[in-house]
C-alpha cells in the first residue's frame, strides 16, 4: 500500500457524486483526516439542495432498534419493520410517494462493529430499504471507516466488500488543507505559520511502508509528530486535532504558559507542541490587525522572520473588506522579500473570496508582478 493508491477528499467526494445513488461508497483512511468532512462537502453541494441529510451516524453507538424495529399491524394482521426517524424515512417519504425527497445517509466506523449492526445497516447499504420502506430514487448512502493496518479493530468481511466500492482517502497536502480549510475557516494565524515551516505534519505513515516516498526511514526518528500504527501515542497531529489546536490558541489569552503547553500536548502530542510554543513566543512580538489597519506605513514591523510569517497568516485570514485588503497590502510590502513572496503566494493560491478583494489593488497586481506570481483560475 502506497499513496499512489490514495484518492483525495475532491476525488472521493466526485466519486460518490457521480455514482453514490447507484452503489454505496466506503472511504477507508487513517484517523482524522476528514471522512466525515466528504458528507458536509457534499450536503453543501447544490445538487443535492434538495435530498434529506442524514446527520453522520456513528455505528459503534447503534444497537438493536437503533435503525429500524418492528410493528404490529393488528388490522391487516401482519408485523412491520419501521424505521428509525434519524434515516429520514417515513410513509411520506419514500420511494413511490410523490413529492419524496431523496436521502443522503453517512455510516461512519462502519468497519468497528460487531456483525448484528453489520446486518441491520446491509440492506440500507445494498438496497436502500430500512425494513419495509425503500429510499426514494436519487438516495446517495456513503460510508466510512479507517485502515485496518492502523490496527484501531477494522474488519470487513470479502463478500460484504464486495457488494458495494471500497476506495482509500488520503490526508489532504499542506495546501489542500490550507487553502480548502485552514484559511476559508479563519484558523489561528500562528498555528499557520508554524505549519508553513513544518509542511510535513501532513505527510502521513502510509509514506514510511514499502513503495512510500520515506520508504527505508525510521518514522519515529524522522517524523515523531504524526500517527505512528506502531507506537504507543498519547496524542499526535492530524487534520483534525489540529483544528483543536487552533481553538486552544484562539483562548490562549485565557490560560497560563503551562496549562497551554499540556492542552497542546494533549492535543497535537510533544512534540509538535515543542516546534508551535516557539511561534507562540514569536506571535507576541506581532502588531494587532488594528494597529495595521489604522497606519499600515507606520506599524511595527517585526525583525524576527517567523513573527512576519505570523502577520502574513493573520493579514489574509482576516481579510473581510476591500480597505483590509489594501491596507494589509501597504504593510506586506514592508516585510522582508520572502515573506512578501509568501503574502502573495497565499493569496493567489487561497479562497476566492480572498483574491477578489485583492485583483483591484493596484499596488498588489504590482506585488504579483515582482514576484512572478500569476492568479490561480
Amino acid at each position: 500500500m502506497n499513496q499512489r493508491d490514495f484518492l483525495s477528499h475532491n476525488q472521493v467526494a466526485s466519486l460518490i457524486k457521480a455514482v453514490g445513488h447507484e452503489r454505496t461508497v466506503l472511504i477507508m483512511g487513517e484517523n482524522g483526516i476528514g471522512k466525515t468532512s466528504v458528507h458536509r462537502t457534499l450536503c453543501a453541494d447544490p445538487d443535492f439542495a434538495d435530498h434529506f441529510k442524514v446527520p453522520p451516524i456513528d455505528c459503534t453507538q447503534l444497537s438493536d432498534g437503533s435503525l429500524f424495529m418492528p410493528d404490529i399491524d393488528r388490522e391487516r394482521g401482519v408485523s412491520l419493520e419501521l424505521p428509525n426517524e434519524r434515516l429520514g424515512l417515513s410513509r411520506a417519504n419514500q420511494r413511490g410517494v410523490d413529492g419524496a425527497r431523496p436521502i443522503i445517509a453517512f455510516f461512519d466506523e462502519v468497519a468497528k462493529v460487531p456483525q448484528f449492526v453489520k446486518n441491520m445497516i446491509a440492506p440500507i447499504a445494498y438496497e436502500r430499504r430500512a425494513g419495509v420502506f425503500f429510499m426514494p430514487e436519487k438516495s446517495v448512502v456513503m460510508m466510512a471507516t479507517n485502515l485496518s493496518v492502523e490496527g484501531l479493530g477494522d474488519f470487513l468481511e470479502a463478500h460484504l466488500r464486495n457488494r458495494i466500492i471500497v476506495v482509500y482517502m488520503r490526508k489532504p497536502t499542506y495546501d489542500e488543507w490550507l487553502n480548502d480549510f485552514a484559511i476559508p475557516n479563519g484558523l489561528n494565524p500562528i498555528l499557520l505559520a508554524c505549519l508553513e515551516e513544518y509542511p510535513q505534519m501532513f505527510d502521513s505513515f502510509v509514506d514510511y511502508l514499502p513503495g512510500g516516498k520515506h520508504e527505508g526511514k525510521d518514522q519515529s526518528k524522522d517524523n515523531p509528530s504524526i500517527f505512528n500504527p506502531s507506537e504507543v501515542q498519547d496524542a499526535y497531529v492530524t487534520p483534525r486535532s489540529l483544528h483543536g489546536a487552533s481553538h486552544i490558541l484562539d483562548a490562549m489569552h485565557l490560560m497560563d504558559t503551562a496549562t497551554l503547553e499540556q492542552a497542546l500536548n494533549g492535543t497535537v502530542g510533544k512534540a509538535f507542541t515543542s516546534l508551535l510554543m516557539a511561534f507562540i513566543r514569536f506571535g507576541q512580538q506581532v502588531p494587532s490587525s488594528g494597529v495595521i489597519k489604522a497606519d499600515p506605513l507606520n506599524a511595527p514591523v517585526p525583525e524576527n522572520k517567523l513573527a512576519q510569517q505570523i502577520v502574513v497568516f493573520r493579514s489574509i485570514s482576516q481579510t473581510s473588506t476591500r480597505e483590509d485588503a489594501d491596507a494589509f497590502t501597504v504593510y506586506a510590502r514592508r516585510l522582508v522579500p520572502e515573506m512578501q513572496s509568501l503574502f502573495c503566494r497565499r493569496v493567489s493560491s487561497g479562497a476566492h473570496a480572498v483574491m477578489t478583494l485583492y485583483c483591484s489593488i493596484a499596488d498588489f497586481s504590482q506585488m504579483l508582478t515582482d514576484n512572478r506570481i500569476f492568479w490561480r483560475a
